[in-house]
């Protein structure tokens, strides 16, 4: 099975491919609005890498969310149009799923102004929610790509793109977070300031 994967859910954009048993994997950090475009680069440049044609890619993994609201769309974005294109199911995964741990940790992932994603792994199972900056519990091993004094510091993505690509071949093999093109969505812990707009002008 050849499988194309990628994150756009945060500071670095990371793209891998498994073609049968070989993974690839390119990590960049990405501050550039658009984002699908670079995303797309990215992918052009590791298919030429393992030398293979768009049309031999069987499965799309994409991380769905909480994190960045435009990175989100635009990896989203791509990722529907390949599903759709090639008529080929999606793998969403959230980018705490793709973490792996066997003992308690924490992941801060900036939200906006002052809130943050705080995810959470009680060495059994996951949980997720925005807490604002002042209510922050930073005990325990807490990790983040954000400079937040008290917690572990990582240089690049908390993950790399070979535990993308085994998170996504997992997920497949039990039959879970698989989508098509029409159903696969953003994972989102609040509304979008837009969103909110528009409901509350109706």
């Amino acid at each position: 099975m050849n499988i194309i994967a990628f994150d756009t859910s945060g500071r670095w954009m990371t793209v891998a491919i498994m073609a049968g048993d070989d993974i690839e994997s390119l990590q960049s950090f990405s501050s550039n609005k658009r984002g699908s475009d670079l995303l797309v680069k990215k992918i052009d440049m590791i298919l030429k890498i393992k030398k293979i044609d768009i049309s031999q890619i069987d499965l799309i993994g994409c991380v769905i969310g909480p994190g960045n609201f435009t990175g989100l769309r635009s990896g989203i974005a791509v990722a529907k149009s390949l599903a759709f294109s090639l008529s080929i199911p999606i793998v969403g995964l959230k980018y705490y799923e793709v973490f792996r741990s066997e003992r308690p940790v924490t992941l801060l992932r900036n939200a906006r102004k002052g809130w943050w994603y705080v995810s959470s792994f009680d060495g059994k199972a996951w949980s997720c929610q925005m807490q604002p900056s002042d209510s922050l519990d930073l005990k325990g091993e807490i990790i983040s790509e954000e400079k937040i004094p008290g917690a572990s510091i990582v240089t690049g993505p908390i993950f790399s793109g070979y535990d993308l690509i085994e998170s996504v071949v997992r997920s497949f093999q039990s039959n879970s977070n698989i989508y098509d093109h029409i159903s696969v969505k953003p994972y989102y812990l609040q509304k979008p300031v837009a969103q909110k707009a528009a409901e509350e002008n109706l």
